[in-house]
């Protein structure tokens, strides 16, 4: 095959999308070099840090992807997250699209708004470290282990180098799936700004970003100052009302048939008659609206009226459950915003200055500010409340409705009058970085030594408010009244509440008619807002150099230690604190201060010893081994190891492998969270409605049976949630494997390909489980020894719930294994016979094939397992395809990202469900730069050029969510829409 007719066959591949994008450093090196710049081109390289070795290129058995300043400059990503998270190694994770998540202020873990984190691997952001310059850095929230990426700028990053493998002996705990490493420009000398505006095709999502690179050499050479500066506004609110897949109505299931043989199938355009601004009742079978007067009247319903298969009308609490396809009634997704606003400041700062030749010092200074919130909905979406006989506010029309008798009346609606609920946050990061390094004196006889140190010191502050929350406590008080003197509702005690709930300050709620403003206001608060701090030093050193030479080469050894100390103080806000002097116990919310701190200290090594080299089929033949002793203050002693291993039996092709065991303490968040107590609407799976459930399994009938809950009858069931750190917590404990391939073939230049499968066991795992998932869990398999029924507390006598324990616990097992695939190829044009000045081509193809994504719970239950694959976020196939074409002042670029086909979750399975997932999907993305003289370059962008809207299939509709106590995420499909940038870019 010739090589014209190669690239044919990639592209053909690139079409169906098989293949998909980031630019490892051969191509972005390719992309910023045109026919002049082949002489440089021959002796570039480029230093990655799949090691601490100083090896060369792609001569790491770590497999490693790098993305260049070349290729993050012409996408101008406003995040450099968006950049980094097209590698289908990561999962999205925290970003600008997904981070929309209601405040969890019943425990210290928070939601964090405008906050960027990656996921390597799907396995966490607390399992993927991110360094800058490759050191540590500060975290991005109290109470949390990620890094904020948004905190770091794209204009500034030289490049970034993602690890996928055996990396935690290398670098250290929560390198569990792997490393990022963001290494910033430095050295620089001269004036480099970006002025950006971006917009999305509807022009509702404005933003505009500005920078400066300033930087300067002095003592002639041997020092340099470089500053920069960033500032980056995104005001856009998009709601789900602003978008058509989200705005008509939501895909669900149907269902044909009853019991295992029935058929689901979908039907779009639902609508949820609880989120009616008007009250609905369900009297007599039939459904009722109001007017504002109070009066009822017939609802206007879609053009199927209500749908059949969603619940039963002959129970009054089924209302908030029906659905119809159209009439008055809003979209599941109304008022939520698919993309939170930000307000950034960044400011970094470098030293560095040449002691001697063999000493140099290195100071880093880095600022940031981030101001973002959330909008999480009108209140009360989706839930039933009732009433009960005696309350003035049922009326005789009601009661003839339903035949002349009503014990109680149950009615679904949302409160537009009392406006969305929202939490702002302000985090500002700073951090100094200080150190040396420099050059060692021959330690061993011909073999130079190179060594590094320096301390570190970052806080992060958080200062988080919430506005407009509703109490709901007041809510179920002004709901139960009761007729006063002269017949004037005036609030009771419902016979089931705590007497002493009686508040002189209540004021009765009539849910059948528009809000009054006084019972907004006792309602509503806006609490205090509560101040979180973060402080993390460290200090860091080693030294690498050779220690002595065989025939193959030499070889190289790595030897250092590091000490890191990390406290956490959380705050509590002053009403949610039953110890601070404006605690407000019926705001509803427990919430106490946290405390909480730990230091580690660190020894590790590595070794490289090259075994064979030119010989006949071993061209190349080393080894590899690095090792990390740990010992935290609160986790006790841990090891971690790794073993590597390259063969290149020729010189176009090597092979590759490495297996290792990581290492992971729990960190402060995880051990140290104070308790805290508030509620939560849940439903117990054994009511009456557990057989619309697509989750159940054989064990729930029988584990249902014997609890026998006396509120079967009921589904949303207002029910404590208790959530506390775990001090009992032990390590988890990963085991990874990797084994791959790199071909380099001479007889096609410029073509390189590397092939690595990954294999990733972690056992031990620490994780909360949201609190449904534990009521579903405990009894969706068999109840003996299950770890969920220990956190699931139920009434005596009754059996129905009373609260869930939401903690970290230690699960089982988790598994994780695929294949990564990359192919790159460049050529000059002329070589085609097309001209001596027609310019260069490059294609870049990055995908990955998940083979297995696995979580066991208990490992002495077999049946506890529940695999990912295939469901939202986990597709068997995703990647990215990328060409560029560069002549003289011009560059283009054409991307297409991939998602093969996913479903909603495990239960949904291909002989009951149709269509069981979604289709395959793919994004086009369009990039171009024009070089308008030699310092002054103009860009434009696309990102999803064809508007390509999220599939109708349930969830996906919303970018592929899902709902837990934090509320509603989306990332997987694109929910925005197209959305376009202009920038131009001056240089001196």
């Amino acid at each position: 095959m010739n090589t014209s007719s190669f690239l044919r066959y990639l592209l053909h591949g690139s079409a169906i999308g098989l293949i998909l994008t980031v630019t490892p450093a051969a191509h972005a090196q390719s992309d910023k070099k045109t026919k002049t710049d082949k002489a440089e081109e021959a002796v570039e390289e480029v230093v990655v840090t799949g090691t601490r070795i100083r090896l060369r290129g792609a001569q790491s058995a770590t497999p490693t992807s790098v993305i260049t300043s070349d290729t993050i400059q012409k996408n101008s990503p406003r995040q450099i997250a968006d950049l980094v998270n097209q590698l289908p190694a990561l999962v999205i994770s925290q970003s600008d699209q997904t981070s929309n998540t209601n405040r969890d202020k019943d425990s210290m873990d928070q939601s964090h708004p405008g906050l960027n984190a990656l996921d390597l691997r799907g396995l966490g952001t607390k399992r993927t470290l991110v360094l800058v310059n490759g050191r540590r850095h500060v975290p991005g929230a109290p109470g949390s282990s990620a890094v904020d990426i948004s905190t770091i700028p794209s204009s500034l990053v030289e490049r970034v180098e993602v690890i996928t493998g055996g990396a935690s002996a290398l670098y250290g705990a929560d390198a569990v799936a792997g490393v990022a490493n963001f290494i910033l420009r430095k050295n620089f000398e001269g004036i480099d700004s970006n002025i950006r505006y971006g917009n999305s095709a509807r022009n509702d999502m404005p933003s505009y970003d500005v920078d400066l690179l300033w930087g300067k050499n002095f003592a002639e050479g041997k020092g340099n100052f470089t500053l920069f500066g960033y500032y980056g506004k995104s005001d856009g609110t998009v709601g789900g009302q602003d978008r058509p897949w989200t705005a008509t109505g939501n895909p669900w299931w149907g269902r044909l048939g009853s019991g295992p043989t029935a058929v689901n199938y979908i039907i779009d355009g639902r609508r949820n008659l609880g989120y009616s601004p008007r009250a609905q009742v369900l009297l007599g079978r039939k459904v009722y609206t109001f007017n504002d007067d109070g009066t009822m009247r017939a609802p206007i319903l879609g053009p199927s009226g209500i749908l059949k298969n969603t619940y039963d009308l002959s129970r009054p609490e089924s209302v908030a459950n029906l659905e119809t396809d159209g009439g008055e009634y809003g979209g599941r997704y109304d008022n939520w915003l698919l993309s939170v606003p930000n307000d950034r400041f960044i400011a970094h700062g470098t030293l560095n200055y040449e002691l001697t030749s063999n000493l140099r010092y290195f100071l880093e200074m880095d600022y940031a500010t981030n101001k973002s919130h959330g909008e999480y909905g009108m209140w009360w979406e989706g839930a039933s409340n009732w009433l009960y006989e005696g309350n003035p506010f049922i009326t005789q029309e009601m009661i003839a409705a339903n035949g002349g008798s009503l014990p109680y009346v149950a009615f679904a609606r949302n409160f537009p009058e009392i406006g969305k609920s929202s939490s702002y946050y302000q985090r500002d990061l700073s951090q100094i970085v200080t150190g040396f390094d420099g050059n060692l004196p021959a330690l061993f006889a011909g073999h130079d030594w190179n060594w590094s140190a320096y301390y570190s010191y970052g806080k992060t502050e958080e200062r988080t408010q919430d506005r407009n929350a509703v109490s709901n406590e007041r809510y179920m008080r002004a709901l139960d009244a009761v007729s006063g003197p002269g017949g004037k509702p005036v609030c009771g005690v419902n016979a089931d509440a705590d007497p002493t709930n009686n508040d002189p300050n209540c004021v009765p709620l009539n849910p059948f008619k528009p809000l009054t403003q006084d019972v907004i206001r006792y309602l509503t608060f806006n609490p205090s807002e509560s101040v979180s701090t973060l402080e993390q030093q460290v200090v860091s050193a080693y030294a690498t150099g050779g220690l002595f030479t065989l025939p193959a080469g030499e070889v190289q050894a790595v030897i250092g230690g590091e000490y890191r100390k990390e406290k956490n103080f959380i705050g509590a806000v002053a009403e949610y604190n039953p110890e601070d002097p404006a605690y407000v116990p019926d705001y509803g919310v427990v919430q106490n201060p946290l405390r909480g701190e730990y230091d580690v200290k660190e020894i590790f090594g590595e070794l490289s010893v090259p075994i064979l080299a030119d010989l006949p089929f071993a061209y190349k033949l080393s080894v590899d081994a690095a090792v990390r002793a740990s010992d935290y203050s609160t986790a006790g002693k841990t090891t971690s190891w790794k073993y590597g291993l390259q063969y290149a039996p020729v010189r176009d092709l090597r092979l590759r492998a490495t297996y290792g065991k990581a290492v992971r303490a729990p960190n402060i968040s995880e051990v140290f969270t104070a308790s805290s107590i508030s509620g939560q609407w849940l439903y117990d799976p054994c009511n009456y409605y557990m057989t619309y459930r697509t989750e159940t399994t054989k064990d729930t009938l029988a584990n249902c049976a014997a609890l026998h809950p006396a509120n079967k009858n009921s589904y949303w069931l207002w029910t404590e949630v208790e959530k506390k750190g775990n001090p009992d917590l032990e390590v988890e404990t990963a085991k990874t494997l990797t084994v791959g391939l790199v071909a380099q073939p001479r007889f096609m230049k410029n073509f390189t390909m590397s092939v690595d499968y990954y294999d990733i066991d972690l056992s031990n795992v620490i994780a909360a489980v949201e609190p449904q998932t534990i009521i579903n869990k405990c009894v969706d398999a068999p109840m003996q020894n299950n770890p969920y029924c220990n956190l699931v507390v139920r009434e005596a006598g009754t059996n129905n719930l009373l609260r869930v324990v939401k903690q970290n616990i230690n699960l089982a097992k988790r598994t994780n294994r695929g294949v990564d695939v990359e192919v790159d190829y460049f050529t000059d044009l002329s070589s085609w016979g097309w001209g001596s000045d027609s310019g260069r081509v490059s294609l870049n193809m990055v995908f990955t094939r998940l083979k297995e994504n696995k979580i066991t719970p208990d490992p002495d239950n077999p049946q506890s397992v529940t695999s990912t694959l295939g469901i939202f976020g986990f597709p068997k196939w995703k990647g990215v395809t990328r060409l560029s074409y560069q002549r003289g002042p011009l560059w283009m670029s054409w991307s297409a990202r991939y998602f093969s086909p996913m479903r909603m979750n495990t239960t949904i399975n291909p002989e009951n469900y149709f269509p069981y997932r979604t289709k395959s999907i793919m994004y086009h993305d369009f990039n171009a730069w024009y070089d308008l003289k030699k310092n002054v370059a103009v860009g434009v962008g696309l990102s999803n050029v064809f508007d390509t809207a999220p599939p109708r299939y349930p969830g996906a509709e919303a970018g592929g969510a899902y709902f837990g106590d934090e509320g509603w995420q989306s990332g997987v499909f694109d929910v925005i829409g197209r959305t376009g940038f202009v920038s131009i870019k001056f240089k001196r």
